[in-house]
């Protein structure tokens, strides 16, 4: 995968490197049949299915956040999570427990599907990150949800950065070693 280490410093930057991540992790899981796709071949039981839609959840999840916030309102549970209502949990949205119910959430869906969740949750990030304007990527306040930090820092996270974090695990099952 493409070198990431650096934050993006413009939006155009940002799309490019978004784009030719997503190329890139596109042909990766090319290289490895469907009928090896829904094996849980990977730590902890995951198939490369379940990484596929963990990867594809925090896409759509963050062009939620990016569309909701470019109209002035609050994303819907629906919109973030693809359900009418998130279940309150006692014990707080940790990473493991979010990772655990993206689990639960797309492990029963097919294949198909889930290669059509990915594609749309990708074009659906693209598509929410063209419509913010160039100034705003670089502040931190431009979008509440972002805290003290700027889209040019959070995205990759979600998007190409998320490839590269798990791109070593799907090389092991498509025997592809060369980083």
């Amino acid at each position: 995968m493409a070198e990431s280490s650096t934050r993006p410093g413009s939006k155009t930057e940002l799309l490019e490197r978004m784009r030719a991540g997503r190329e890139e992790w596109d042909a990766l899981i090319a290289q490895i049949p469907d009928s090896v796709r829904t094996e849980p071949a990977l730590a902890g039981g995951w198939s490369v299915k379940d990484l596929i839609a963990h990867v594809a959840a925090y896409e759509n999840w963050t062009a939620a956040q990016i569309r909701a916030a470019n109209e002035g309102r609050a994303p819907t549970d629906s919109e973030l999570y693809g359900v009418e209502e998130m279940p309150d949990d006692p014990e707080g949205w940790d990473l493991d427990r979010q990772n655990a119910a993206i689990y639960t959430r797309y492990k029963k869906m097919p294949l198909a599907e889930v290669m059509t969740f990915s594609s749309q949750a990708f074009a659906d990030l693209v598509a929410a990150v063209e419509a913010v304007s160039d100034e705003d990527f670089a502040r931190s306040d431009a979008q509440t949800w972002t805290g003290d930090r700027t889209l040019l820092e959070i995205i990759p996270e979600q998007c190409y950065a998320h490839y590269e974090q798990h791109s070593d695990e799907l090389r092991s099952i498509s025997g592809d070693d060369i980083p």
